[in-house]
């Protein structure tokens, strides 16, 4: 596959190539320059395009598009044990491959081309990956207490045993869902599994005020130097939100070389504010835009992520100043860096095509002032023309290629009324 005459843009540099050739060999990208000659008829005209590297989501519950729009303006312990634990007692595996697909769809459509999915049954979800052509990480999601621990727990080591290095485009980590719900052996006995396997760990962790104070109380540490302690926060674990973290957790997390997934929206519904994305920044810490589940962030647009972050952090300073620009674009695509065994993230030859192009005449991206300034706090998802995950085309004309769409929405929309039955109690409880 040959892209003509297009302008590249790079996310990590905020560089920007005019009238440049990309060549795609296999799921690589075999040469950048002009004047490419390419023997293959396929050959896509990229004069009305910008190319950049597609956009990494490096934190999500992807199949939560079951209930998305079913916990609306209410506070973070009902959210949970009103609605989401209750509603999740009713998954099916099943459910999982369909709720998976239709956020697969989604992101696609919004230029998404890798996400770090943190969620049950994988397995399903997996199928759904692997048909749908996009990039992903699995992390099974457990709780260490609570009805069915102990079988969830086997599923999950079956999914590791069975799918772990199957396939390049489709990693495995191990998910821990956070120390509130997960006992110190259990936590401990991920640490092992982690080292033994040689698998990341992706971990909620200090999201809230109340569980800092929890850990504070219970163990005299905040959650993540708990972690941090047992093991837990090491190269590359992915802490979902720490967004309660304090200066000295920050420490740790950069010197253990960890992440975070940072996805303000969230805990913007319920009404807090954090300024943790500065203070992430000011510290050297790896963090990404992520989007969370659809249930909290209602969508899984990267771009609208980065949009509500950058105001996140502005506002939390009471800053205009600060979030700025350049600071904020290279994290669409930073969470490549968790994939080390491939290389993700880039234009460079070399790095793995997964690419998208946006349509240059967009009124969205006009007139061409700042385009990175366009790219943050304008752009539209219907700009998204083609996107390329591997090397294969998975969108072209702002369609999807690899999901029967309108099948789709006819499952889901039968789904959700089971999804969405009411029963006595939640699968755990929150907030204490």
């Amino acid at each position: 596959m040959l892209i003509k005459n297009t302008t590249i843009i790079n996310f990590k540099d905020l560089s920007v190539k005019e009238n440049y050739d990309i060549l795609i060999d296999n799921n690589k990208i075999k040469k950048i320059g002009k004047n490419i000659e390419n023997k293959d008829e396929n050959v896509i005209k990229g004069e009305n395009f910008y190319t950049m590297p597609g956009l990494i989501n490096t934190h999500s519950h992807v199949a939560m598009t079951l209930i998305r729009g079913s916990a609306e303006d209410v506070n973070s312990d009902d959210w949970f044990n009103k609605y989401i634990w209750i509603y999740e007692k009713n998954l099916k595996p099943e459910f999982v491959y369909f709720g998976t697909l239709l956020g697969v769809a989604e992101m696609l459509l919004s230029g998404v081309t890798t996400v770090f999915d943190h969620y049950f049954y994988m397995d399903e979800a997996y199928k759904a990956y692997d048909e749908s052509g996009i990039r992903a990480d699995l992390s099974w999601a457990l709780f260490g207490v609570g009805e069915g621990e102990e079988e969830n727990f086997k599923n999950a080591m079956n999914f590791i045993e069975r799918y772990n290095r199957l396939n390049d485009r489709l990693t495995i980590s191990l998910g821990p869902h956070s120390p509130y719900v997960c006992p110190e052996d259990f936590l401990k006995k991920f640490k092992k599994l982690s080292d033994d396997l040689k698998l990341k760990i992706h971990i909620h962790a200090s999201e809230m005020e109340w569980q800092v104070e929890k850990s504070l109380k219970e163990h005299g540490k905040t959650p993540i130097k708990y972690l941090y302690d047992l093991g837990v926060i090491k190269e590359n674990t992915i802490i979902a939100h720490a967004y309660k973290a304090n200066d000295d957790d920050l420490k740790i997390i950069k010197n253990e070389n960890s992440f975070i997934a940072h996805a303000a929206k969230t805990f913007m519904k319920f009404g807090d504010l954090s300024d943790i994305l500065i203070r992430a920044l000011e510290g050297g810490v790896r963090v990404g835009f992520a989007t969370d589940g659809v249930v909290s962030n209602n969508t899984l647009s990267i771009f609208e992520s980065g949009r509500i972050a950058a105001l996140n952090a502005k506002v939390s300073k009471g800053d205009p100043e600060i979030a700025k620009i350049e600071e904020l674009i290279p994290l669409f695509t930073s969470g490549g860096t968790l994939l080390n065994h491939l290389s993700v993230g880039e234009i460079k030859e070399g790095f793995v095509a997964d690419l998208i192009l946006v349509n240059k005449n967009s009124p969205s991206l006009n007139p061409k002032i700042n385009i990175f300034a366009n790219l943050l706090y304008s752009i539209s998802e219907r700009d998204i023309d083609t996107v390329i995950v591997d090397g294969k085309v998975v969108v072209r004309n702002g369609k999807l290629l690899t999901i029967d769409l309108s099948y789709l929405l006819k499952e889901i929309n039968n789904i959700k009324d089971t999804m969405l039955k009411i029963s006595d109690t939640p699968m755990q409880k929150f907030g204490e």
